[in-house]
Parts: structure tokens; C-alpha cells; sequence
């Protein structure tokens, strides 16, 4: 469907996007991920023509388009929609606003109307059509803003942020309607966001933008349990990120040493290499007292010594000591019924397997 290579764009000596490429997928949900100010509006304005880059191609359905005159520019553009972060809502009513897209196209006035009625529907914003579209709330602007772009049946929707501040009740509206359009109006969408959360549920692909550029493109699962840096991986949520070296390997298991103390990692890098690893929370176990028997070789067994307890909603984060600072979460009960506190002596297990390991 869309194929970048090597796109550029920078702003005076400002390099806003550098050398990125991505092939987006007819009829997938590929969202863009990443912190603020990485470049994500950016992109999609240049794929929306908006802006043009600075260097590098943008080619849809084998098309280069980036070079293509005002003309035919403007007959791509048709092709494309776009949601913005904060939606422009034109005086009129919310059927004049609706219908703004259709102009522009040689469409009967039964058409039209079949098309902005059907619009309407879709997003759950029938019997509003003669309401003045300025005094609607902030989700049913965006609702408008949905029905703005599916009504012009266009190939590639752009989305940027398109559930910035708004309630989880609207979100969760908006979302639903994100699938829909999909399946319905079989549209390849792209989606930036900063939450990524949003991007695990909704995302067929993710690829997560940093510095300008994508830093790691793939599955949900690919992305959200094998972050490929340490950016990446603070970012998607890991809170153990340790940098260490392999000082030992043996059929594909490491012996990693970070910090004061060694862990086994399943890997197949070699010895000498200086590496970045990363632990999920909810894959590492504690136990109250030292368990030797039915240890499985590939399990990492740490003694270490509680230093914080810190209540995060139902659970507790839990902060030890093992030669290097360990969090894990337990449930409140459970810290209550072992009276678990700083300074206990405690131990803490993890599969090797879980250990995911980075390029340093």
C-alpha cells in the first residue's frame, strides 16, 4: 500500500525525520508510537502532502508521490484522509460540516445526502445533523471530525493523537470506531500516539519513532516482550533495564554479569559481549525464604534485601536489593500476610527465558 524509503525532513538546520522507512500494509492499523516532539506529526503531514521532504521517497501503491505536480497531487490527496489532533470545526451545522469533504467532488445532492446520513450513523451521531457544530462537546467534535473523513471513502486514513485529552468513555467510543472504519470502509489506517497502551490495542503493527527515525517496527508481541534498545524498552514500560556483559555461554544461555551480581540469560551473542537486558515485573516471583529443591537450571534465584514498598493501585511495587536494585509487584494481601517490609531478607526468581537482551 505505502512504501517509505529513506525519507528526510528537517526544518532550517532542524532534522526532524532522518532516514526512515516502513512499508505499510494494505487494510492494517500501523500505529506510530513514541514520546512527544520525535517526529510523528511530522511524518504523516508529509504523507499527507502537507509539507514536502527534504530528502527520500514516499510511494503509494508503487507511485512516487512526493513528486508528482499540484494536479496530480491533489488527486492523491482525495485518496487520502486525515484526522487531526485537535479537529477544525467549520461554522455551519454539523451536516454542512460533514458534508465539507464532498464539495469538491462531482456527486449528486442524493448522493451526498446518502453518504453523510450513513456517515452520521457510523459514529453514532444521528438526529444531531442540523445542530451547530461548534456547540457540540470535545468527543462529539471528534466524531464529526470521523465522519468528515470516511464520508470522502478514502484508501489511507491518517490519524494523529485522535483521542488526545479526552475521557476513557469517549477514548473507548472513538476506538470502536477506529476498527469500524477499518472493516467497514476496508481503510489502511495509520495512527500516531504517545500512549502506548492505545497503540497495544489497536495496533495490527507498531513501530516506535525516536530521534526521527523508526527505532523498531513489528508485531505487538514482537515490540511490547522484545524491545530491541534500552529506549525502547523504558518507553513500552520495562522497570529493570541493567546494562552488563556476557562473561560465560553455553547451548544458547549466558551467564551475565551487571552489577554485584550474575544472571542467565537466553541468548545467543557471544562471550565478551557488553549488553543491555531487560525484566518484565510481572515475570519475576518472590519467595520469603531460600528454595533450593526442584530448581530448574534455567531459573535465576537472587537473595536481596527489600528497600522500598510503594502502593500503585491494587498492587505493590516491590524494590530489592540483589546486587542490583530488582522491582517486582505483589499484591497488597499478599505483602500484608508476610508482613513484608524494608530491610527483610527476601529471595526473588526469574526464568532466563524472560530476560530479553538489547544491543548496548
Amino acid at each position: 500500500m505505502l512504501r517509505i524509503e529513506g525519507l528526510c525532513k528537517s526544518f532550517g538546520e532542524k532534522e526532524v525525520i532522518r532516514g526512515l522507512d516502513a512499508e505499510i500494509r494494505k487494510g492494517e492499523i500501523f500505529v506510530i508510537i513514541g514520546p512527544s516532539g520525535q517526529g510523528k506529526s511530522t511524518i504523516l503531514r508529509l504523507i499527507d502532502l502537507l509539507d514536502t521532504p527534504t530528502d527520500g521517497k514516499i510511494l503509494l501503491e508503487g507511485t512516487e508521490i512526493t513528486t508528482l505536480s499540484d494536479r496530480e497531487q491533489q488527486q492523491v490527496r482525495r485518496r487520502i484522509g486525515m484526522v487531526f489532533q485537535d479537529p477544525a470545526i467549520f461554522r455551519g451545522s454539523v451536516y454542512e460540516n460533514v458534508a465539507y469533504g464532498l464539495r469538491f467532488r462531482d456527486l449528486s445532492k442524493e448522493e451526498v445526502h446518502r453518504r453523510v446520513t450513513l456517515a452520521l450513523h457510523d459514529v453514532r451521531l444521528e438526529g444531531f445533523e442540523e445542530q451547530d457544530a461548534r456547540t457540540l462537546s470535545g468527543g462529539e467534535k471528534h466524531r464529526v471530525a470521523f465522519a468528515r473523513t470516511i464520508v470522502t471513502q478514502p484508501d489511507l486514513i491518517l490519524m494523529d493523537e485522535p483521542t488526545s485529552d479526552l475521557d476513557p468513555v469517549t477514548t473507548g467510543i472513538l476506538e470502536d470506531l477506529i476498527f469500524f472504519i477499518r472493516d467497514t470502509h476496508h481503510a489502511t489506517i495509520i495512527l500516531s500516539t504517545h500512549d502506548m497502551y492505545q497503540g497495544q490495542r489497536l495496533g495490527d503493527r507498531i513501530a516506535v519513532m525516536m530521534g526521527g527515525t523508526f527505532i523498531q517496527t513489528g508485531t505487538l508481541k514482537e515490540v511490547f516482550t522484545a524491545p530491541n534498545t534500552r529506549e525502547v524498552a523504558y518507553f513500552i514500560g520495562f522497570e529493570n533495564i541493567f546494562d552488563g556483559e556476557i562473561i560465560r555461554s553455553e547451548g544458547g544461555v549466558a551467564t551475565v554479569a551487571s552489577g554485584g551480581t550474575e544472571i542467565l540469560a537466553v541468548t545467543d551473542r557471544p562471550v565478551g559481549s557488553s549488553i543491555s537486558w531487560c525484566l518484565r515485573t510481572e515475570d519475576i516471583r518472590l519467595h520469603m525464604s531460600e528454595e533450593r529443591h526442584g530448581r530448574s537450571p534455567m531459573a535465576n534465584h537472587l537473595n536481596g534485601v527489600v528497600k522500598s514498598i510503594e502502593m500503585v493501585g491494587p498492587q505493590n511495587h516491590v524494590t530489592i536489593d540483589c546486587g542490583i536494585d530488582i522491582t517486582l509487584t505483589v499484591s497488597w494481601r499478599f505483602a500484608e500476610r508476610v508482613h513484608l517490609a524494608p530491610g527483610m531478607t527476601v529471595w526473588v526468581a526469574f526464568n532466563a527465558g524472560s530476560v530479553q537482551v538489547m544491543e548496548r
